[in-house]
C-alpha cells in the first residue's frame, strides 16, 4: 500500500512538471506571437528585429542609391528658385496660411533695398517671427522670410555671405516627404554657387543626411500605407491596437511638419481609445484563462475572442497583476488637447484614463498631487533593433553593427538630424576647470602631477565659500562673453600644465574640447545655460560633478540635455538631482528610454 501511494505521488509530480512545461511552452509561443505582431506593424520601417536585418539594410541602401541617382539638381539658380516656390506654397497651405497675406505682411516690414542691409534685416525678422513659431502664422512668416533670404543670397553670388541662415531654417522645417525635393534643390544650388565658402563643407554633410532622411521618410510612408491596409484586415482588438501604434507614430511625426494632418491623427487616436478595454482584456489573457483554455485557443482564435467579450472589464482591473502598457494614442491626444486648451475634451480623456488606470489620473478621476520630481514628465521612448546578445552590446545600429545603449541612441538621434555630443562627468568637470581656472588655482603654483588640485576642492561647500566673490564674478562674465573665444583662450592658457580635472581620465579633455563637435556645441549653447551648469558644479564639486546627463543634442531649433537609460534601468540619485534641477531652471532636459524590439 505504501508503494502504491509513493507511486501515485510520483505520477502527481510528473504530471505537475508536464503541466508546467506545457505552460512555459505556451508562454514562449505567446511571446513569439506578440513579437510577430510587432514585426508586422513595423515591417519595411527602420524599427525591425534581427530577422532579415541584412536584407532590410541592403534594400534601404538600394533605395537611397536610387533616390540619389534619380535626383537632378537645378540647371541654374533661377530654375532652383522657380521650382521651389511651389514647395513654399505647399508649406503655407499645410499650415493653413495664405501666400497673398504673407507677402502683404512682408511688404509692411519696409525692408531696405541695399543687399547687405537687407540680409541683416531678414535675419533679424526671421528670428523675431521664429521665436513665436507656436503660432502657425508666425512660423509661416519666418519660413517665408527664410526663403527670401535664400533668394537674396543665390541672386547675389558675388558677396561672401558669412552664413546660410535662411537655408538652415528651411533645413529644420522642410523635413517631410513633400518638401525634400525642393529643399535639396536649394542646398545643391548653394553648394555649387559658393564652393569656397567655409559653410560648404558642413552643407555637403547635411546634403548627405537629408538624402538619408528623405529615403527613410519614403520607407515610412510606404509602411504607413501598408498599415492602413493591415488595419482593415485586422480582426482582434489587440491586432488593431498594434497596427494603430504604427499609424500614429507616422502621423505624429508628420504633424510636426504638416499641421494639416492633425484631424487624421486625432481620428486614429480616438479609434485606438475605443479599443482600450478590449485590448487590455487580451493583454491580460494569460491571467484570465487556464492553461488548458489557452492551449485550446491556439487552434481556435475565434473562441478566445468570444470568451473575452463575455468577461467584464471590471474583472480585469481587479487582477493582482493588472498593468496598463504605454498608450501612445492617449499621450498624443492629451498633449494636443492641452496645447489647444480643449478643457471639455481633456476632462473626457482623463475620465478614460481614470477608468483604465492610466495617465496621471487616480481611480476617482482626480489628478494626483506630485510631491517629488516626476521622471515621466520628461521621459520619451525610442525603439531600436535588438542584437540578440546579452550584456553591453545588446542593440544594433542603423548599419547593423553591435552597439551599446549609448551608441545606439547616438546613431538613432543622428539619423533624426540631431548633432550629438557625449557630455558626462569628465567633460563637464573639464569645462568647470577651464571656466574657473584662475579661481581654482588662486594662490597656488602651476598645477602639476605632485599638486594638481587645491586641498579644499573636494571638501563639500568649502571650495565655493572660500572663493564666492571670484566665482560669482566669473559667472557674470561668461553670461555675456563670446563663449567660443573664452574657452579657446582658456585652452591656450592652460597648455603645458597637468591636472586630473582635465587630463586624468581615459580621454584627454583638452583634446576633446578642441574637437569639431565640442566647438560646435560651445558655439550653439546659450551662455546663460552654460554658466548655470558650471556654477552648480562650482558650488560643491565633490557632490555635483557626477550625475550630469550623458549627452547634449541640438539642431537649429533647440538644444537638450539627455540622460539615456534602458527600459528598466534605474535613474541614480545623483542623476535625479541634476534632472530635477534642470527642470527647475528651465533647461531643456529629457530621459530617453531605449527599447529593443
Amino acid at each position: 500500500m505504501i508503494f502504491i501511494e509513493e507511486g501515485n505521488m510520483w505520477y502527481v509530480i510528473i504530471g505537475g512538471i508536464v503541466l508546467w512545461v506545457t505552460y512555459l511552452f505556451y508562454k514562449k509561443r505567446q511571446l513569439r506571437a506578440a513579437q510577430n505582431t510587432s514585426i508586422r506593424v513595423v515591417q519595411n520601417s527602420l524599427h525591425v528585429n534581427n530577422t532579415g536585418w541584412e536584407e532590410v539594410k541592403e534594400d534601404k541602401e538600394k533605395s537611397l542609391k536610387l533616390l540619389k541617382t534619380s535626383f537632378k539638381p537645378a540647371s541654374d539658380n533661377k530654375t532652383a528658385l522657380t521650382d521651389t516656390f511651389s514647395i513654399l506654397a505647399t508649406f503655407h497651405k499645410n499650415h493653413g496660411q495664405s501666400m497673398e497675406e504673407l507677402e502683404s505682411l512682408v511688404s509692411s516690414l519696409n525692408l531696405p533695398n541695399d543687399e547687405m542691409k537687407l540680409e541683416a534685416a531678414l535675419r533679424k525678422e526671421i528670428n523675431r517671427f521664429y521665436k513665436q513659431r507656436d503660432d502657425l502664422k508666425s512660423k509661416a512668416m519666418a519660413i517665408h522670410l527664410s526663403y527670401l533670404h535664400v533668394q537674396l543670397q543665390l541672386q547675389n553670388p558675388e558677396y561672401e555671405w558669412k552664413s546660410f541662415f535662411g537655408l538652415q531654417k528651411l533645413q529644420s522645417n522642410w523635413k517631410a516627404v513633400e518638401y525634400f525635393h525642393g529643399l535639396l534643390l536649394l542646398m545643391t544650388a548653394f553648394k555649387s554657387t559658393f564652393p569656397n565658402s567655409p559653410n560648404t563643407e558642413k552643407l555637403t554633410a547635411n546634403i548627405g543626411r537629408m538624402f538619408e532622411l528623405w529615403n527613410s521618410q519614403n520607407i515610412a510612408r510606404e509602411n504607413y500605407e501598408t498599415q492602413l491596409k493591415a488595419y482593415e484586415a485586422a480582426q482582434s482588438a489587440s491586432d488593431k491596437h498594434f497596427v494603430i501604434l504604427s499609424i500614429i507614430e507616422y502621423l505624429e511625426r508628420s504633424y510636426k511638419f504638416n499641421p494639416s494632418c492633425k484631424a487624421v491623427l486625432i481620428d486614429w487616436c480616438l479609434k485606438d481609445i475605443d479599443l482600450y478595454e478590449d485590448f487590455l482584456k487580451s493583454f491580460h489573457e494569460h491571467q484570465l484563462f487556464t492553461i488548458k483554455e489557452l492551449v485550446a485557443f491556439q487552434n481556435n482564435p475565434n473562441l478566445k475572442e468570444k470568451k473575452l467579450k463575455g468577461i467584464s472589464f471590471d474583472r480585469v482591473k481587479k487582477l493582482k497583476s493588472y498593468v496598463v502598457p504605454r498608450l501612445n494614442s492617449y499621450d498624443v491626444l492629451k498633449s494636443m488637447y492641452e496645447a489647444d486648451g480643449k478643457v471639455r475634451e481633456l476632462q473626457w480623456l482623463r475620465s478614460v484614463g481614470a477608468r483604465i488606470g492610466y495617465g496621471d489620473e487616480n481611480s476617482s478621476g482626480e489628478t494626483e498631487e506630485i510631491d517629488t520630481f516626476d521622471q515621466k514628465v520628461i521621459t520619451r521612448q525610442i525603439e531600436v533593433p535588438k542584437s540578440g546578445q546579452k550584456g553591453k552590446l545588446g542593440f544594433l545600429n542603423s548599419s547593423g553593427e553591435l552597439c551599446s545603449t549609448e551608441s545606439v541612441f547616438q546613431d538613432y538621434s543622428e539619423k533624426q538630424g540631431w548633432r550629438v555630443m557625449r557630455a558626462e562627468v569628465s567633460f563637464w568637470q573639464a569645462m568647470f576647470c577651464l571656466t574657473f581656472w584662475d579661481e581654482i588655482y588662486q594662490g597656488m603654483a602651476t598645477p602639476s602631477g605632485g599638486q594638481d588640485i587645491p586641498s579644499d576642492l573636494f571638501t563639500g561647500e568649502d571650495f565655493y565659500i572660500n572663493r564666492r566673490q571670484a566665482i560669482d564674478s566669473r559667472c557674470e562674465q561668461i553670461r555675456s562673453v563670446n563663449l567660443v573665444d573664452f574657452i579657446n583662450r582658456q585652452l591656450k592658457k592652460t597648455e603645458g600644465t597637468w591636472t586630473r580635472l582635465i587630463h586624468g581620465g581615459t580621454q584627454d579633455m583638452s583634446v576633446y574640447a578642441k574637437s569639431e563637435i565640442v566647438q560646435d556645441f560651445i558655439e550653439r549653447i546659450d551662455p546663460e545655460i552654460y554658466a548655470k551648469v558650471v556654477f552648480r558644479i562650482a558650488q560643491n564639486p565633490s557632490e555635483n560633478r557626477s550625475g550630469v546627463p550623458d549627452f547634449v543634442i541640438w539642431n537649429e531649433d533647440e538644444l537638450r540635455m539627455v540622460e539615456v537609460k534602458k527600459m528598466r534601468e534605474q535613474v541614480r540619485e545623483a542623476q535625479l538631482g541634476w534632472l530635477s534641477w534642470m527642470v527647475e531652471e528651465n533647461i531643456p532636459v529629457e530621459i530617453v528610454r531605449v527599447k529593443g524590439i
